[in-house]
């Protein structure tokens, strides 16, 4: 009987206390930090512990005592963290260079494992912004049927064209399109100075004196046929 007489205050005093901080008219009941003018005030305290916190009332912050080395000290205390300070599940070398199989990576000098998310966003931008600016433009047709000199083709015309979905010339016979469901009417493009143009390579028994201006207008020779009515010649498209 005495130890159920005794569980039975303990459960009541129990009650008594989560019925007192939960009380709005009683703020006394809830417990606080000690409080300090200001930094200086702070760090006026002496031989405080690892850990300690203490109520900064100038900049109503928290200010938790990392240690007395160099570096350390009264800190801010928050729970905000950059993306040095949030690691990995796993740990893993996003740059390493697979093309070698020698275990080499793309960096210099090289970093194994990325630890941390700062660590991959660093890692995987050269590698992911080299990718997405180099494109090659719409497929289109030159007439290289007779010969001659200074023709011109505007490659950005071209591409705007069609990645823009803008309607034909008049006169000339529209092309089917197609577009998938949930897709925006338009295509995001890029003005003509946001473009580096490039010719990698032309057949030279057909184009000769290719040039191109910093807007994208191709100037070229035709200087021979295709056989079979077929030849190549590949631009590519780089943004800036």
């Amino acid at each position: 009987m005495k130890k159920i007489s005794i569980y039975l205050l303990f459960a009541l005093l129990l009650n008594q206390t989560y019925a007192q901080i939960i009380s709005p008219d009683d703020a006394n009941a809830l417990m606080s930090l000690p409080q300090a003018t200001d930094l200086a005030e702070i760090n006026a305290i002496n031989t405080p512990q690892i850990g300690s916190v203490v109520y900064n009332l100038a900049d109503e912050e928290i200010y938790r005592y990392t240690g007395p080395a160099v570096g350390q000290g009264w800190k801010v205390a928050t729970d905000d963290q950059n993306a040095g300070e949030v690691p990995l599940v796993t740990n893993v070398d996003v740059n390493y260079d697979t093309s070698t199989g020698t275990g080499t990576t793309l960096t210099t000098p090289p970093i194994a494992n990325e630890t941390t998310v700062e660590e991959v966003v660093q890692a995987i931008a050269p590698i992911t912004s080299k990718a997405g600016r180099v494109f090659f433009p719409p497929s289109i047709t030159i007439d290289a049927s007779t010969n001659g000199t200074d023709r011109i083709l505007d490659l950005y015309d071209l591409y705007l064209q069609q990645y823009s979905l803008t309607p034909p010339p008049i006169g000339v016979t529209p092309v089917e399109t197609a577009v998938s469901d949930g897709a925006p009417a338009t295509i995001p493009v890029y003005l003509n100075t946001e473009l580096y143009y490039y010719v990698t390579y032309a057949d030279p028994a057909v184009f000769d004196n290719i040039t191109i201006t910093q807007f994208g207008v191709m100037e070229y020779d035709i200087v021979g046929q295709p056989t079979n009515d077929n030849t190549i010649i590949n631009v590519v498209f780089v943004v800036k």
